[in-house]
């Protein structure tokens, strides 16, 4: 049976040629054109097709508020948005709020049939045990768009189960370098067979790797491997399950907020409203015990490290043991997990850079066990580690930091260095300790998705252009009688055009330094949201960014440093 199909564009052409690909492959039929996405809402219930197919820039009302005001009113309903090639950042927009998949320009029949053709995997089936699955998807090179399509991948892997981890280039919302592969952990009750066919015939996809892991209780029985695999208390699990139960959580408070939408439309009983403040005041403590669960003392991998140490000095004849200070040290669980895996990596080099041989200590008459020190320290929000060895010889150069663990180490937004004194040396490592979930508001400036606390803001706002002057190089809003109020931004100036044409309006964000008031520039607000901040150390990245967001869907935002925007202007 065909399916029904909405076209929405403001060009009758691209119209023309789109119902022409989809009305003689014999799968569609389009029931209605529209050339503005206020004429598609009015369409849309209707009708009821089972797909909008929309432009993304239109007059009036663009596409990526249609989706978001059509997947509002119906979250089944299927957007499929056209995109252009200069057209990343609408296209990841249009996605974050809702549309299902998008069609590159300029259009090829194959390209507009295969994507259309992609329908919703069906339901689960029932009783299946969940198995955790690794998968890397290699893209097409000659992929358009290839982040938005990381980004639709991504979103496909979420219709089949739960994603536990993906690699920061599917899941950053404007990554620098378009992505060729996506790394995925996804817990699924779908078998290995269904995924790897539904998954890998996904459109761009060049290939598929899909491996099932081992369940704890595997990993358990498994024989050791080197004295280090197998030993208890592994930490990713606990990681993954505290980031499950805060995306849950987050879950829960959309389905509240949904609920609330739908009382508000009818006089709502004393008792009901007693009972959603209750709910909200539930998941506020559950997002706060579940961080508050994952601060846990750094010597919470003391065993792994120890036995790491033991083992690989053993396997180069050498003789070495752990001394662990600041083991009290609190972190986030999913740091600790990041910095195991750094230090398991970096043991076995400062071992053989450090401790000497056995026979040669023997042979010199001195003891012939050495140390591997680290030393854990909190300041604020950073956690300094120093790994150095207790009796270093005189003059040993320090082992080279392979760019795997320089790259571990960025992804943690951290930094790693050597330090020599004399002829000693050790190895500084920094990295963010913690993370908060906060209320935040979600906004675009430039191009990239910026998350403003809105603890930090006074208000939101629209600033008329009209009222802007340029008073010694810098620009105010004449807002409120006698008082001019400094404009900040991050990345363009939105209240001026490439070409120089003024706009007549944008959206600020109102917030105080001291006794003076700012106003934030931006693109646009996207509306308030909890996301979990990761606070950057001062020295990574711009200055103007005070950490990174952690949004719902696996995205990433960044945290403007309010204070360091007014100094700057």
């Amino acid at each position: 049976m065909a399916l029904s199909v909405l076209l929405v564009d403001d060009t009758a052409f691209l119209r023309s040629m789109l119902r022409e690909i989809l009305e003689t492959s014999g799968s569609y039929r389009v029931i209605a054109e529209a050339s503005d996405g206020i004429a598609a809402l009015t369409l849309q219930p209707e009708l009821s097709p089972d797909l909008v197919v929309s432009d993304l820039i239109m007059p009036g009302l663009d596409g990526i508020e249609m989706t978001r005001a059509l997947v509002g009113a119906d979250p089944g309903v299927r957007v499929v948005v056209t995109a252009a090639e200069d057209q990343l950042g609408a296209a990841l927009e249009a996605l974050a709020a809702g549309a299902y998949d998008f069609l590159p320009k300029p259009f090829s029949r194959e390209m507009v049939l295969q994507i259309l053709s992609q329908r919703p995997a069906p339901p689960p089936p029932r009783g299946g045990s969940r198995v955790e699955y690794r998968i890397h998807f290699t893209l097409a090179a000659d992929a358009p768009l290839k982040a938005a399509r990381a980004r639709v991948l991504l979103a496909r892997c979420r219709q089949v189960g739960t994603v536990l981890e993906t690699s920061p280039e599917g899941s950053h919302p404007h990554p620098p370098d378009p992505p060729e592969v996506l790394r995925i952990r996804l817990l699924s009750s779908y078998s290995q067979e269904f995924l790897r066919d539904w998954l890998g015939g996904l459109s761009e996809v060049e290939n598929i790797v899909l491996e099932p892991l081992p369940t704890p209780e595997e990993v358990g029985d498994a024989p050791r491997r080197n004295g280090v695999g197998s030993l208890p208390g592994g930490i990713r699990l606990r990681a993954s399950l505290l980031d499950r139960l805060l995306g849950r959580a987050e879950s829960a408070r959309e389905a509240r907020a949904r609920l609330a939408g739908i009382l508000g439309l009818a006089p709502v009983p004393p008792e009901t409203a007693d009972a959603l403040q209750a709910l909200d005041q539930s998941l506020s403590d559950l997002q706060t015990d579940v961080l508050a669960a994952r601060l846990v003392p750094f010597d919470r991998m003391a065993l792994r490290l120890r036995r790491t140490v033991e083992v690989s000095a053993r396997a180069m004849s050498r003789q070495a043991s752990l001394v662990l200070q600041g083991g009290g040290t609190p972190l986030d669980l999913g740091t600790l997990e990041g910095i195991a895996t750094i230090l398991l990596r970096l043991l076995p080099r400062i071992i053989e850079a450090g401790v000497p041989r056995s026979d040669l200590l023997r042979q010199l008459g001195r003891p012939e066990a050495g140390e591997v020190r680290i030393t854990a320290s909190r300041a604020g929000s950073s956690l300094t580690l120093l790994c150095e060895t207790g009796n270093p010889s005189s003059g040993t150069e320090p082992p080279e930091i392979e760019e795997e663990v320089m790259e571990q180490v960025r992804r943690l937004g951290g930094r790693i260095g050597i330090l020599r004194q004399d002829d000693t040396w050790r190895i500084e490592l920094v990295a963010p300790a913690g993370v908060a979930v906060v209320r935040s508001f979600l906004c675009q400036a430039g191009g990239r998705l910026f998350a403003v606390p809105v603890g930090s803001v006074e208000r939101a706002m629209n600033l008329d252009t009209a009222r802007i002057r340029v008073r010694q190089g810098r620009s105010v809003w004449e807002g409120e009688p006698g008082e001019s109020i400094p404009l900040v931004r991050c990345g363009r100036a939105p209240w001026v055009e490439a070409e120089g044409a003024s706009l007549t309006g944008f959206p600020a964000l109102l917030y105080r330094v001291g006794p003076q008031r700012y106003a934030l520039a931006l693109d646009a607000v996207l509306g308030e949201t909890d996301v979990v901040i990761r606070p950057s150390p001062g020295n990574v990245g711009s200055r103007e960014v005070a950490g990174t967001a952690f949004l719902s869907d696996g995205g990433l935002a960044l945290v403007p440093d309010l204070p360091h925007l007014a100094r700057i202007g």
